[in-house]
């Protein structure tokens, strides 16, 4: 809200509120002619255009409406009528509704005294500073108005623990109350839901881990309250023909099975305890990795079977067709941002860069507590409406509680005096507030404790000691409690140096440190027997490994000899066929030059030319015998088989 300036702001919710119990009302726009009357009247106007009137409801009401509501709304009044983008108001026909005055003048009265007692109560609690009351009243508007998540001004702290300590308080709770009520009607306002009492297209809403997480009860009782409000919502629109269809990424299965992975380090005593309520959840009752195992196993049983909740079928957010839709950017250096982008991206991507003005009508949708993600999607949500120069564009992501309250609107509760859901009340806000506050401080500070440990700046018992005051903060939104909000809060030196004394000097908290101290010398041991088996398995693969090599030289080896088997084998075929070949052409010759002998001494009838013959072929005969021994003789000589092993 921009102008914190006046109660009217805070009465304006306390006035839809007050106006919808008193009359009957069908739709919003009904309800949002009893301000834009008010303003004619006061102001005194005689004519507006939809932009002057967005501009006045926003400075006296804190209204930020859409123009084509302003503009439906006005045609209502029976002395407005418009000509050219113009409204003309008959000023003699303009009446202002006495129960709106009277109302809103009885909820101005209830919150100026809210805001001065609160105002008292921050200056007790911090003296010396000086409290800004437009920056008190702009948080408190935050507070009751704005999502759980985005509540961070300088003093929504002290607002919180200012609601927890007046929980008694009936004037003060019902008021808060009522603003808080009234910002649910205000859904139908801001967000242009005309129509109510079924949803008309189907949607699909995608969960993050934390609603997987509350809805199991590993968040505590009252985010599972919270997020089974969300579920109800969600069954009523399934009643006639299922609308919503719930998934979740795998890149969210992926975190899940990962968060049940250092789980099973944590009870095999591989990795400290995480002080987080969740993993508190998961570990508890867990001795072994089988028990880990079946609590995951029944976690995601229970999604599907109770809730339908199943993981997304689709694998395709980096496929070339998806490019084009893409959001995400390497330039993010924090995992938060990148995360939150991812998810962004995705839901992009599954739009096909769509641009839609309704919520309901978005097609998908990722719902998520986590504030990165929403912030980032609000981002998105500025550039598309700067880029396209619309007026609304529908979220990205959205948190449980304003998930649930769109639905309750649009499913038609809002006009029909139904039970307003459980987050509309002041006190389990102020707890949620409070216990994330707190969880923050306990992170960080049992980070940075850590760290000292590591660089020997404090010793083991003060670790353990530190360790020890951590986890008596409540970290559970229903362990937050008014009477000791001062001692949850405080994260002080002073404070953690005050219980590490009360540590060391109680007996049962001194058996709790010392128990601690083995913890710690296990995980030490552990850690150092990991280690040695480390290295005992670099040396057996080492080990292996040369026996590998070994083997295979010597099957190298073997193939070597048996290659050279092979190769002497088939010289000595060659030499065989030679010496056969050179007898052969040897005999051969001898023969035909007998037969030459023969032919010349039947043709010249001489005797000579036969012993000639004889005497040749006696010669080759003796001259062959000779060589052939002479082989036999060189292959089998001493010698001879020397130079053959030596090869």
């Amino acid at each position: 809200m921009k102008n914190t300036k006046s109660t009217s702001i805070l009465a304006a919710f306390s006035t839809l509120k007050a106006l919808n119990d008193a009359k009957k009302y069908s739709n919003a726009y009904q309800l949002l002619t009893e301000f834009i009357q008010y303003i004619i009247y006061t102001d005194r106007l005689y004519s507006f255009t939809a932009v002057e009137m967005k501009k006045s409801l926003n400075r006296v009401f804190g209204f930020d409406v859409p123009e084509a509501v302003i503009k439906t709304a006005s045609k209502i009044l029976p002395y407005v009528i418009r000509e050219n983008g113009t409204y003309k108001v008959d000023s003699e026909k303009v009446v202002v509704d006495k129960i709106f005055e009277k109302t809103k003048l009885l909820a101005e009265n209830n919150n100026s005294g809210i805001i001065d007692t609160l105002v008292e109560y921050i200056k007790e609690k911090e003296p010396d500073k000086e409290i800004i009351i437009d920056e008190v009243i702009k948080d408190l508007i935050g507070f009751l108005i704005e999502e759980q998540q985005k509540a961070s001004g300088q003093y929504t702290n002290l607002i919180s623990e200012f609601i927890l300590k007046h929980e008694r308080d009936e004037k003060i709770q019902l008021a808060l109350n009522s603003i808080r009520e009234g910002s649910i009607l205000y859904i139908g306002i801001n967000y242009n839901i005309n129509e109510t009492g079924s949803l008309l297209k189907p949607i699909t809403l995608y969960l993050g881990t934390e609603v997987l997480f509350s809805i199991a009860g590993f968040n505590g009782t009252i985010y599972k309250t919270l997020t089974e409000d969300f579920f109800v919502q969600v069954r009523n629109a399934n009643i006639n023909g299922e609308k919503i269809f719930l998934r979740y990424f795998k890149d969210v299965k992926k975190e899940i099975d990962g968060f049940f992975g250092r789980a099973e380090m944590i009870v095999e005593g591989k990795e400290q305890s995480v002080n987080t309520p969740a993993m508190k959840a998961i570990v508890n009752g867990c001795s072994t990795v089988s028990d880990i195992k079946i609590k995951k196993s029944d976690f995601y049983h229970s999604l599907q079977r109770h809730y339908g909740i199943i993981e997304d079928e689709r694998d395709d957010y980096y496929s070339d067709e998806m490019k084009l839709y893409n959001l995400e950017s390497m330039e993010y250096s924090d995992p938060q941002e990148q995360e939150g982008w991812k998810f962004v991206s995705h839901i992009n991507k599954l739009r096909k860069g769509g641009i839609f003005r309704d919520n309901i009508e978005a097609e998908y949708l990722f719902i998520t507590n986590t504030y990165n993600t929403l912030k980032i999607s609000q981002k998105q949500v500025d550039k598309v409406k700067e880029e396209n120069e619309v007026e609304f564009v529908s979220d990205y992501a959205l948190s449980v509680d304003r998930m649930t309250n769109i639905l309750w609107y649009k499913l038609g509760n809002g006009f029909g005096r139904k039970e307003c859901p459980n987050n509309v009340n002041a006190i389990l806000k102020a707890r949620i507030v409070l216990a994330s506050n707190i969880a923050n401080n306990v992170e960080k500070i049992y980070r940075e404790t850590n760290e000292q440990f590591k660089k020997g700046e404090i010793t083991s018992e003060q670790l353990v000691a530190r360790i020890i005051t951590l986890r008596k903060k409540p970290l559970l939104p229903e362990d937050v409690e008014g009477d000791s909000i001062e001692n949850s809060m405080d994260f002080s030196a002073d404070f953690m140096s005050r219980f590490e004394e009360e540590i060391n000097s109680n007996k049962i908290a001194l058996r709790e440190k010392d128990k601690e101290l083995e913890q710690l010398e296990k995980q030490r041991q552990q850690q150092l027997s990991e280690k040695d088996k480390k290295i005992e398995q670099n040396e057996q693969l080492i080990r292996r490994q040369k026996e590998a090599t070994a083997a295979l030289e010597s099957e190298l080896a073997t193939y070597r000899k048996q290659d050279e088997i092979k190769k002497k084998r088939k010289e000595r075929v060659c030499r065989i066929i030679k010496f056969g070949f050179n007898i052969f052409w040897k005999i051969a010759a001898l023969v035909i030059f007998t037969i030459i002998a023969f032919f010349l001494e039947e043709k010249y009838k001489t005797n000579w030319i036969k012993y000639l013959c004889l005497v040749v072929d006696g010669f080759g005969f003796l001259g062959t015998v000779w060589m052939t021994l002479k082989k036999d003789i060189s292959k089998h000589s001493p010698k001879s088989n020397e130079t053959m092993s030596g090869d």
